[in-house]
């Protein structure tokens, strides 16, 4: 989940956009700090959604979507939100304890040590809502495998967990081509990527996606040739992405696009208090769902893992 950042700034002639204009204009383009001052009021917006406070000796997580408002509980007479222990985390479970079950029962105890310390690391973070949660990594680390996956491509990558749990799961000359606007935050995570020995499978790219793409389309060479690409990025551009990696994706790769479901807010009422952010890239979301519900090209399933994930096989 990797989009409330680029929500916050927008790269275009060095100013910083509020979320009024932004909200007043069709999303495009992409998000990256511009200066040390726009850094400063990035991290204060960050502590502001992300910071977990202490009461009555239970972390309060930040009411992040529909379902983060609509999971409340009374404590001591008062209105509590979930309480996930994963920094960061939207389950779309109901039950706080069951997802609690699920990532000590199945997720940490096969976590790799490696992913495990990434994890923690990237808790630490002001913006660690934008990371991959742990049980969201396992999957896709299993589904690689199942698939045989060797050559693969990322788009959307922060300090690189799911990057990891990719690469963790590729042979020893497999390859990752992983594009992110953010240099910085992937290097926060890349020692610990060396460390685990999978450093040379990945090969980083540091700008907007798009353009990049749209070279590759046009070199045959490049078509059919990803056995895997992993999306998680900026929302408003899910269609464009989907319209070129189709062409990139062999017959019977696999597409997964992140924050499907986003937040549970696409089934949320229209007066329901969101996030605005949430709000704001809600109707891409549902625009992306509609449109791969009836791409021809594709087979699809869309699960509740994480904050929805949507896979998409090629069929043709």
């Amino acid at each position: 989940m990797k989009t409330w950042f680029h929500f916050l700034i927008k790269r275009k002639k060095g100013r910083l956009k509020t979320i009024e204009e932004l909200e007043a204009r069709p999303a495009s383009g992409v998000f990256r700090l511009v200066s040390t001052t726009k850094i400063l009021v990035m991290l204060v917006t960050a502590i502001a959604i992300t910071k977990p406070a202490r009461a009555n000796g239970l972390r309060k997580e930040p009411l992040v979507g529909y379902l983060g408002l609509q999971k409340l509980s009374a404590v001591n007479g008062e209105t509590q939100p979930a309480k996930h222990q994963e920094v960061g985390h939207k389950s779309l479970l109901q039950s706080d304890a069951l997802y609690q079950y699920i990532l000590e029962t199945s997720v940490y105890p096969r976590e790799p040590q490696a992913m495990k310390e990434l994890r923690e690391v990237t808790a630490k973070h002001p913006w660690n809502l934008m990371t991959t949660s742990a049980d969201e990594g396992q999957f896709l680390n299993l589904l690689l495998k199942l698939i045989n996956a060797k050559n693969t491509m990322e788009i959307g990558v922060y300090t690189g967990y799911s990057l990891l749990s990719t690469a963790l799961a590729l042979p020893e000359d497999g390859k990752i081509l992983a594009l992110d606007i953010n240099r910085e935050n992937y290097e926060i995570g890349l020692p610990i990527i060396e460390k685990a020995g999978v450093a040379h499978k990945i090969d980083f790219r540091e700008g907007p996606a798009l353009p990049l793409l749209d070279k590759m389309v046009e070199d045959v060479k490049c078509h059919g040739s990803f056995d895997f690409i992993f999306v998680d990025a900026d929302k408003d551009n899910y269609l464009n992405y989907h319209q070129r990696l189709i062409n990139l994706v062999k017959i019977g790769g696999v597409i997964g696009y992140d924050n499907t479901l986003w937040n549970g807010s696409l089934v949320a009422p229209p007066d329901a208090p969101l996030r605005k952010y949430v709000r704001y890239y809600r109707d891409f979301v549902l625009e992306l769902n509609k449109a791969l519900a009836v791409d021809p090209r594709v087979e699809i399933c869309q699960l509740p893992v994480g904050d929805g994930i949507t896979l998409c096989r090629r069929r043709s």
